[in-house]
């Protein structure tokens, strides 16, 4: 056989295959479905998150803001919260037939793990193997496959939803309790010093301020129990104390809170801000710009 016409028949077979792997793919796009629930995400007041062999983390919405009430109670990331409220209108790429599934080969006998959006659950399976979408089971029926969600806030490790700021935002704060430093209210409502008498109220409010401001770079779980460190405690205005440990402060700055078995991992250039007085000259007054001041 003449070799010119044996490649150039090789080439129509290629590219009929190419058509017909192109004409697959758009069928499997026109039988999405729209979204995967039928709820809008502004409608999503709840949620739920059930692992294997871990406790379910549980959200709710109150007067408009995401709080975590369980296993912990805490203020959350609105970032990583707003990738869970999202699955509600997440796209269905395509949705499979109700007959002869075989739940376990997909990964949904038992699921991964099930994401509760009030009272609309969403059990998430494994990966199909050619765009790696997650087949989806919704409520317990049809079964989707989505474009996978690649938030960690899905993860069974509930630190990822938790806020960054290290204080409360709002939150007013009474006293500081830091290594070798203390930082609170004298009868003359300035700030004062035990250990520092002769600290300047400017400099104590400094330090306040740092706390306020504080955010961590990122969070995790506190996989050490009983971690070891500087114990600190801050006190709120409402009451509330919360205590710290500073389990490292190289190569960055670390602050652990035991009791929500989290870990703030915080830009190392502010350890000398939050636990440190400012040195002669730092301290600026509220608004001051840091600009030299114009020789007379």
């Amino acid at each position: 056989m003449n070799r010119t016409i044996l490649n150039g028949g090789l080439l129509l077979i290629a590219i009929g295959l190419g058509v017909a792997v192109w004409t697959s793919g758009n069928k499997d796009d026109d039988k999405s479905s729209g979204p995967l629930t039928s709820l809008a995400p502004n409608a999503v007041s709840r949620i739920s998150i059930e692992h294997p062999d871990a406790p379910a983390i549980k959200l709710e919405k109150k007067d408009g803001e995401w709080k975590l009430v369980a296993p912990v109670q805490a203020d959350t990331d609105s970032f990583e919260v707003s990738a869970l409220v999202g699955l509600a209108d997440t796209k269905r790429q395509y949705e499979l037939g109700d007959s002869d599934l075989d739940y376990k080969s997909l990964g949904l006998d038992p699921p991964a793990f099930r994401i509760t959006l009030n009272d609309q659950t969403l059990d998430f399976g494994g990966d199909e193997p050619i765009r790696y979408r997650r087949y989806v089971r919704v409520d317990g029926d049809k079964v989707a496959l989505i474009d996978n969600p690649s938030s960690a806030a899905l993860d069974k490790d509930y630190s990822d939803l938790l806020s960054k700021s290290i204080v409360p935002l709002g939150a007013q704060i009474t006293r500081l309790a830091l290594p070798g430093l203390t930082i609170e209210k004298n009868a003359a409502g300035e700030w004062a010093s035990p250990e520092n008498p002769q600290a300047k109220p400017i400099d104590l409010q400094t330090v306040v301020d740092a706390w306020n401001a504080s955010k961590a770079m990122w969070n995790g779980a506190e996989l050490a129990q009983g971690s070891q460190g500087e114990a600190v405690a801050v006190t709120l205005a409402d009451g509330r104390t919360l205590n710290f440990i500073v389990t490292a402060r190289t190569p960055q700055f670390v602050l652990s809170r035991p009791d929500l078995n989290v870990r703030y991992t915080i830009d190392k250039n502010e350890v000398g801000k939050m636990l440190e007085l400012p040195k002669p000259g730092e301290a600026k007054p509220a608004g001051e710009t840091g600009a030299p001041t114009p020789e007379p």
